[in-house]
């Protein structure tokens, strides 16, 4: 008998502005990765890696796998075109397509509702989530996918890392923002986003009972710089301030007592309407989901604000001397992923869904159109060795494991040479060449793994 479960689900996770393109046609309306002229890279978000138009053929090659889950977020922008009013029936369909493609396929859709990509009609009118348009835009979202998909979706994701997607809205504001307006913002954008996040509970329990409702943070283990007891003190806050306090929303339906004083002390407690706090309460989240890419190491005198962990993590990420580092600087630490689920599972008590992880590495093809990248099997493998244990020797009730990005996609900034995937997709940041799709030599190692539940390592 295996370490994992016999119905334990193995695949990879995705975005829609990653992947899609198609930002125009069929009625779909723009978001705020639309609105981009270019990123950094020179990349936008209008053709991605056209999955729009091969979803057929980028779903049987993740057959081919083996892929028993699929994580992908949807285009509310696709859905209704400006957030809020008439449903666009092609948007709908398409994801319908898509779902059954990926049944014929025997993958189980886990379908995510917000990846950081809002309609630019949403952030115009009302200013994004700190607009109480915006909560009401999105349920009516929610309930037409909700009610379109019927039995069909067993599993939902409400955010896409919800600690990291409000920090996110800090970014979105203007630069001449004053530092008591952006904590104001950020306060009531949080509770926009618990709300919001409720409402898909609440939704499912009305029109999809058989569904599973999952929470999901962006989690880094943190770990104080030295024995100081000043380190560890601040190592504890930035752990409160950006993993924990959200995870104690979803789990017990209201905020923890430390976020309520922080908002109070600093006079930026949002406008908690009636009602509210009881609509939270009643939506404890069913499983507990998580990305997972590195850990973070913590010294006294920095700032432990969520949002200014957040961008020293991805930016900025200091150097921890027992670990390696990518290309772009994140800690490559396995046993951080074990004790990320052993942490999740002994605090919380509910099943853990690991539906992020993995690494990002410029590639390009050899002369025989594939990848050697050893690297990569190198680090699933340290990384699923520490999942066993997690689960062998620490109890720990594990949904699943998904990569991300099992074929390659735009990443976060939209750069196209951080590949993370299974899967080469031939394009640049620039140049769209022909998007053929080449298997690497992880393809044909994953495939193995998930055939035989975790055991051939």
């Amino acid at each position: 008998m295996g370490v994992f479960s016999k119905n334990f689900m193995w695949g990879g996770s995705v975005s829609s502005m990653q992947t899609e393109g198609a930002w125009n046609e069929d009625g779909k309306g723009l978001s705020v990765y639309d609105a981009q002229e270019k990123t950094k890279s020179g990349s936008d978000w209008k053709v991605a890696i056209d999955f729009y138009h091969r979803y057929k053929e980028d779903i049987a090659l993740l057959a081919g796998m083996g892929f028993t889950a699929y994580r992908f977020s949807l285009s509310w922008a696709r859905i209704l075109p400006d957030g809020e009013g008439e449903i666009n029936e092609k948007g709908l369909h398409f994801y319908e397509k898509v779902i059954d493609e990926l049944l014929k396929h025997h993958i189980e859709p886990v379908v995510c509702l917000y990846h950081f990509d809002i309609p630019l009609s949403l952030m115009k009118k009302y200013g994004g989530w700190s607009g109480r348009g915006t909560l009401i835009g999105f349920r009516r979202y929610v309930e037409a996918v909700i009610r379109r998909f019927g039995t069909r979706v067993k599993y939902y994701i409400p955010f896409n890392e919800q600690n990291a997607a409000a920090m996110i809205t800090q970014f979105q504001l203007p630069p001449e923002t004053e530092e008591y307006e952006k904590k104001r913002l950020l306060a009531v954008n949080m509770h926009h986003m618990f709300l919001a996040s409720a409402s898909v509970w609440h939704l499912a329990h009305q029109y999809a009972p058989h569904a599973k409702v999952g929470g999901m943070v962006n989690y880094m283990p943190v770990y104080p710089a030295t024995c100081k007891p000043e380190d560890i003190l601040a190592t504890q806050k930035v752990d409160r301030s950006y993993n924990q306090q959200t995870l104690e929303v979803f789990v017990h339906g209201e905020y923890p007592s430390d976020l309520l004083y922080e908002w109070k002390k600093a006079g930026i407690e949002p406008d908690i309407q009636p009602g509210d706090l009881v609509y939270l309460k009643q939506a404890k989240m069913d499983f507990l989901a998580h990305s997972y890419y590195q850990s973070l190491t913590i010294e006294a005198g920095k700032k432990t604000d969520a949002a200014s962990v957040l961008m020293q993590a991805f930016q900025h990420p200091p150097k921890n001397d027992y670990l390696q580092q990518t290309e772009w600087g994140w800690t490559i630490d396995p046993v951080g992923l074990r004790l990320t689920v052993k942490e999740l599972y002994d605090t919380y008590h509910l099943p853990i869904f690991t539906i992020e992880c993995g690494i990002g590495v410029d590639e390009t093809l050899n002369e025989f159109n594939t990848v050697e990248d050893d690297y990569r099997i190198e680090y699933f493998r340290s990384h699923l060795e520490q999942l066993k244990l997690a689960v062998s020797e620490d109890g720990v009730e594990l949904m699943g494991f998904l990569t991300w990005g099992p074929i390659d996609i735009l990443s976060s900034q939209g750069e196209m040479k951080k590949r993370y995937g299974f899967i080469y997709v031939d394009r640049t940041d620039t140049d769209l060449k022909d998007l053929s799709r080449y298997k690497k030599n992880s393809y044909e190692w994953f495939r193995k793994v998930i055939a035989s539940n975790g055991e051939d390592l």
